[in-house]
């Protein structure tokens, strides 16, 4: 659970440094531009080169590798299988043949090539989300959120979600404190079970502590929206100069990605 906590905690959001002081809806800006021209690149250059921008970018305000390979596992690890899927099952050049348990496997050119690409993109998009989280705290993400009139209950519900998110995490580390303290982990079979159990008791906790949190704002007069009491300053000069810097580079990236 230290693990998870460490992944979830926006400590670095909160430090003061070049990124963090860029104006909230450039880098919005830049993110969600981003991620559409990855989504849209049918070819790996552009995925690996927002891969590339973003983990420098994350390198000059001293993000370890350490803290990025635990953010990354996950998404590396579906892309993999993604790319073994489309490998066995797309295509029909065959680049790598055997047998496994019986089975034969052979993987394909074609598949390995769409694989490999949905891999890039999945590597390119979770990266530009990872510097907008290492960067970004999720207060000034709702306030952007609010000044491009979303709704205001979406807003509301990011807002409960990420301010109850560390407390379930707590109440998670405490109730296995508890199991563990009853060897509830010195088997597998007890593992599973207490796993279970753990799933079981956090969702009618999560319900309980829902109803009691919702109950507690209607007494004190809460009928709905007013999350945020703060707004965005208005755009400067370096604000808008950012905005062509974000565009430029942009471009150049799309360049780079769709015509070199």
């Amino acid at each position: 659970m230290e693990i998870l906590k460490h992944v979830v905690m926006d400590h670095f959001a909160q430090r003061r440094n070049w990124l963090t002081n860029i104006e909230v809806r450039v880098k919005l800006f830049y993110i969600g531009i981003g991620l559409v021209l990855n989504i849209l690149s049918n070819d790996i250059t552009l995925p690996l080169l927002f891969f590339v921008t973003s983990l420098i970018l994350l390198m000059t305000i001293k993000v370890s590798f350490l803290t990025l390979g635990l953010r990354m596992m996950m998404p590396f690890l579906f892309g993999i299988f993604i790319m073994i899927i489309m490998g066995l099952h797309k295509g029909e050049t065959v680049v790598l043949s055997g047998t496994l348990f019986g089975y034969e496997l052979a993987f394909k050119k074609e598949g390995l090539q769409i694989g490999l690409l949905l891999f890039t993109k999945v590597a390119g998009g979770v990266m530009l989300m990872l510097l907008l989280s290492f960067t970004t705290t999720i207060t000034k993400i709702c306030m952007a959120a609010r000044w491009m009139k979303m709704p205001e209950t979406l807003i509301e519900v990011l807002s409960f979600v990420y301010r109850y998110l560390f407390l379930l995490i707590e109440e998670t580390e405490t109730m296995m404190s508890s199991q563990r303290s009853r060897l509830g982990y010195v088997t597998w079979f007890k593992t599973i079970k207490s796993f279970g159990s753990l799933g079981g008791m956090l969702i009618i906790r999560s319900i309980t502590r829902a109803e009691s949190a919702h109950v507690a704002m209607v007494s004190r007069g809460y009928d709905g929206g007013r999350v945020l009491t703060v707004q965005l300053n208005p755009l400067v000069r370096s604000d808008y100069a950012l905005f062509l810097s974000c565009g430029v580079l942009l471009t150049f990236l799309s360049y780079l990605g769709f015509f070199w």
